[in-house]
């Protein structure tokens, strides 16, 4: 069976210095990589034009109104002697955060020293950075953790969500997102929302060096779910008998209105897969126009909303080539399914009255019912540790707050 024709894959993560109750962002990174043919991928909202500060120049198109997303939070998690990191997660319930399981896990027994979640009360106004603090931010204690048992520690994994259990209940002001009950993602347009990187140019230059802007301020943009790796179309070319899975990974790329960034329909291309559907609306689409975005370094766990409710969680960044790396336009995003961790995610949600939130009415469906039966290939998945250990992915963090 093949697999990817030449896919690397690079996880990156912004490295924090705790000082008292803030935190300031360094510009250290941390990087691994995996290596799949063609493609480089990375474990990690930066739109078509400016999501700085309004008096930084950025765009009010990515900017929240008043009370927004307030489910939507920043994580702080403290590994003691090896730093501290950023992520991003959505509140499901008074007590539970569901998040990427690679912000909290390594693929092994091994947590965070503590983990601390920032909800903030957000007002365009002021634009804060969620983990200085201040009076509109509250902040919890993460008491247990839960991350999928079939998580791999891979970059690239199906498996890479994770339950956080908060010390207390979340402030009365903040609103959590219901799951989504779509298992078929194809072709919807969904929202993004998270606390990462940002950028001074948009998907021109991304992150790269003079144009990346810090983490901590909330910002949204929107994109479109192009395909998952398991879909028909392929008859198994994606697949992996091995850890990890890769059938429920949804793809999502970041279009400019170019043929020649059009990351979904370039991808098929790379990959050498002949037919007419590959060249069809399905994979080859321009965008959402000028409110089209991606997630960046810190916006790792972060949620893929359709009709405002929970749908995915972002898992990672792939590209192609150089020119496509630092979250530029022709980039590729990879969110994990929430609807396929239906079973998981509500197990490790005790409370009877979340459960009927939850699941919406429809019946409990766990993962393992789901999952293909795969057959074939072993993985040509290779991680590179740097820093002593594998951490939550992203693209090159700049340090600070940011214009």
């Amino acid at each position: 069976m093949p697999s990817f024709n030449r896919l690397s894959a690079v996880a990156l993560a912004a490295a924090a210095t705790l000082l008292g109750s803030s935190a300031a962002l360094a510009q250290q990174t941390i990087q691994r990589t995996a290596t799949y043919g063609k493609f480089t991928a990375v474990s990690e909202i930066v739109g078509q034009t400016s999501t700085a500060t309004i008096a930084g120049g950025g765009s009010p198109l990515y900017i929240p109104g008043a009370g927004q997303f307030t489910g939507t939070v920043g994580l702080l998690m403290d590994y003691g002697a090896d730093g501290a990191f950023v992520c991003s997660g959505s509140l499901i319930s008074s007590h539970h955060i569901v998040t990427a399981a690679h912000c909290v896990s390594e693929g092994t027994a091994a947590r965070p020293v503590a983990t601390t979640v920032f909800f903030y009360s957000f007002n365009p106004a002021q634009d804060a950075v969620v983990y200085s603090g201040g009076p509109s931010v509250t902040q919890v204690g993460v008491a247990g953790y839960a991350v999928h048992p079939l998580y791999t520690g891979q970059v690239i994994d199906e498996n890479d969500i994770a339950v956080l259990t908060m010390s207390s209940a979340a402030p009365a002001w903040v609103t959590p997102y219901q799951l989504s009950p779509l298992s078929d993602l194809t072709g919807l347009d969904h929202t993004i929302t998270g606390y990462g990187a940002r950028s001074s140019s948009g998907g021109t230059n991304g992150t790269l060096s003079g144009s990346g802007l810090g983490t901590g301020r909330l910002r949204t943009a929107e994109n479109r779910f192009d395909f998952r790796f398991g879909d028909a179309d392929f008859n198994g070319y994606f697949e992996d008998n091995t850890p990890p899975a890769v059938d429920w990974v949804w793809i999502s790329d970041f279009d400019n209105g170019t043929a020649a960034k059009d990351g979904s329909c370039n991808a098929m291309v790379a990959e050498g897969l002949v037919g007419a559907v590959f060249t069809s609306s399905k994979y080859c689409d321009r965008g959402r126009g000028a409110r089209e975005g991606i997630g960046a370094g810190g916006d790792s766990g972060t949620g893929y909303f359709v009709d405002g409710k929970l749908a995915a969680v972002h898992s990672f960044a792939a590209w192609y080539n150089a020119a496509e790396s630092a979250n530029r336009f022709g980039q590729l995003k990879g969110a994990v399914s929430v609807d396929y961790h239906r079973g998981f995610i509500t197990s490790a949600v005790p409370e009877p009255s979340t459960w009927a939130m939850l699941i919406g009415g429809m019946a409990l469906v766990g993962a393992a019912a789901r999952r293909r039966q795969r057959q074939g290939c072993a993985s040509p998945l290779r991680a590179r540790r740097r820093a002593g250990r594998l951490l939550p992915a992203a693209v090159t963090w700049p340090g600070g707050g940011g214009g």
